[in-house]
């Protein structure tokens, strides 16, 4: 039997990854991926775990891509055409994915750990950090017919530790990178002739953004900022002498001529490397500099400009990122600070919290530079912040300790789950976003929910109090309490909605109350292990109850508190369920076995066997 189910969308998380040791002996506790957006700024690309969730923020909605990663995604590159998705995992496993269709096109592995890979502006090239150095690798075209779509271009060495950030030039002739050495090295894409690799060294800590500015008509880099982890911020200036941007003929690459030996090599370089950059004879006729960004740095010396400190009570930079059109620079800081600076003057914009203890991994402006989107992978916290009106378009965020327990509710509009941080979240079955959060609903981890209405919610806690819910007001409105302390493992209802029972695990009583008054009505007795799982019948009265203790028992709860059958297996129970119809019962034990029990004769009518589905 074939069933055309398709994964729609990832609810609870949208951002960060579990604990995890990757295949070097790193640990991967509380850490995540980088976030982008699209070349329009309108959809934001986010990872958990080894999934990718796409969030349009103009129609708010969210799908998640159907592929699926080897472990837990360790960066991410989108091309300039938003047509292909590089994926790179913990353990440097790479996928090349079509974005548009969602469909994967080619697998790869890397030799050494990725940190960071970032597409060329022209979209021809992929740089990719590999420990010490870089790789720039061909990006896959449908004009080039090749038997691997990922071909070695380049390797670029030269700095002493990893490498954790590379930014390209604007017309990808230049590559910058930033390293944990507290430089940044400066390459050419191309062989350049009389071009020497440069490296700006002026940092104590780590480099983790390095970033180019342009002059007005974007033909030529202006100046080099780098960021350290120590809250420096360096401006590097190229000196390009007596070398002016379109200033007579004579500074033109004009055609060569027939006896100029050097100015043919030159030409020949260019048009085997690619460097070359336009047809000389428009150049000629139009009086514009066709140089490459990278023949214009040669021979020039870099020299330090300026340096301003980002003083935050001794926070450091976790983050950060420059926008060449708006001229803006966003860091996040590990306090959860981030701030918003205008350069070249650094002049601060916004510097706002997002938290306390909310260390901000990853941060990104889209490309009209109004949206500024933040990671925080210890909450799993996601965020869009619009600097202009000082507005969230979005914010985002999952369980902090993982989640515990879900509920549809009756109309299939609403999920509610609970977590372990004790908190109980609604989300929209539609969207797939969370829309409230209850953050004073359990002092422990909440083992169970349950609707009674469509606008009640019920949750039970390992605090030993089941809670019920208002979904109209946002409310707790009852609290059920037992004699004597104990922690509460599964939850029911009835199909009125009034009669409430909890299953405990020690002792291993059943409780019910009236949930209009809220009295304890019952205590039943008869576990000799943890009522994990409770689940009503439809028709009537009926409770089913399973427990570790291997069986599951029938109650009619307007007979006493005995009960009425006890079904036997040969391991714990774990889960049971009543047919909708409930003339059949469905238990699942540790075993991973499934037992369907004919209710009115309590006879066994057949089995399956999942154990070999869940190892999967």
């Amino acid at each position: 039997m074939k069933f055309n189910y398709k994964l729609q969308r990832l609810c609870g998380a949208y951002y960060g990854n579990p604990t995890t040791v990757d295949a070097y002996g790193g640990s991967g506790k509380g850490t995540g991926s980088n976030v982008l957006f699209t070349s329009d700024g309108d959809t934001l690309l986010s990872s958990v775990s080894n999934r990718v969730q796409v969030l349009d923020l103009k129609t708010h909605a969210v799908r998640t891509l159907p592929v699926e990663a080897r472990s837990n995604i360790k960066c991410m590159a989108l091309s300039p055409n938003d047509t292909l998705l590089l994926v790179v995992d913990v353990q440097s496993y790479a996928m090349i994915i079509n974005f548009v269709r969602g469909v994967v096109l080619h697998r790869f592995k890397f030799k050494r750990k990725v940190r960071c890979a970032v597409f060329s502006p022209c979209g021809q090239y992929i740089a990719v950090t590999q420990g010490k150095h870089i790789q720039v690798w061909f990006a896959p075209n449908h004009m080039r017919k090749e038997f691997s779509p990922l071909i070695l271009h380049r390797t670029y060495t030269g700095q002493s530790n990893d490498t954790i950030h590379i930014e390209w030039s604007s017309d990808s002739s230049v590559i910058v990178a930033c390293s944990r050495d507290g430089t940044a090295r400066i390459w050419s894409t191309h062989t350049t002739r009389d071009y020497l690799p440069v490296t700006l060294s002026g940092h104590k800590t780590p480099v983790v953004g390095a970033y180019f500015a342009y002059s007005q008509d974007h033909s030529r880099i202006d100046s080099c900022y780098t960021v350290s982890q120590d809250g420096a911020l360096v401006t590097w200036k190229p000196d390009y002498g007596d070398k002016v941007s379109g200033a007579s003929k004579e500074d033109i690459d004009l055609p060569p001529a027939e006896n100029d030996f050097e100015a043919q090599m030159d030409d020949a370089v260019d048009f085997f490397t690619g460097g070359g950059k336009a047809p000389l004879a428009k150049a000629f006729s139009a009086l514009d500099d066709t140089k490459s960004q990278a023949h214009q740095l040669v021979g020039c010396a870099w020299k330090h400009d300026s340096r301003h400190y980002f003083n935050q009570n001794g926070a450091t930079i976790m983050a950060a990122t420059y926008n060449p059109k708006s001229q803006l620079l966003a860091l996040g800081f590990s306090t959860g600070v981030f701030g918003i600076y205008e350069m070249p003057s650094v002049a601060n914009i916004h510097t706002l919290s997002i938290g306390s203890s909310q260390r901000i991994q990853s941060c990104v402006l889209n490309d009209s530079g109004e949206w500024l989107a933040l990671g925080c992978p210890t909450s799993q916290q996601l965020l869009v912040w619009e600097w202009r009106s000082e507005t969230y378009v979005l914010k985002q965020r999952g369980h902090a300790y993982g989640m515990r327990c879900m509920a549809y509710s009756p109309d299939g509009v609403v999920v509610c789950t609970g977590g372990e941080d004790g908190k109980i979240k609604l989300w929209n079955a539609s969207s797939g976003f969370c829309y409230v959060t209850m953050e004073q609903s359990h002092q422990a981890p909440v083992t169970s929910v349950c609707f009674a209405k469509p606008s009640v919610v019920l949750s039970a806690s390992l605090d030993g109090t089941v809670r019920a819910h208002d979904l109209n007001r946002y409310r707790t409105f009852r609290t059920l309490t037992t004699p004597t302390p104990v922690q509460f493992l599964s939850l029911a209802v009835d199909p009125s909605g009034e009669i409430v029972t909890a299953g405990s695990m020690d002792p291993f009583h059943i409780y019910a109350w009236n949930l209009q008054t809220g009295k304890l009505l019952d205590i039943y007795t008869g576990h000799s292990g943890p009522v994990c799982s409770l689940d009503f019948q439809s028709s009537g009265g009926t409770l089913a109850s399973a427990s570790w203790d291997g069986t599951v028992k029938l109650w009619d709860l307007y007979k006493g508190n005995v009960p009425t059958e006890s079904l036997q297996h040969t391991s714990d129970v774990v889960c049971v369920a009543y047919r909708p119809d409930g003339k059949e019962v469905c238990s699942g034990t540790i075993g991973g076995l499934l037992s369907f029990w004919d209710v009115e004769n309590a006879k066994l009518k057949y089995e399956i066997d999942g154990r070999r589905d869940i190892a999967g």
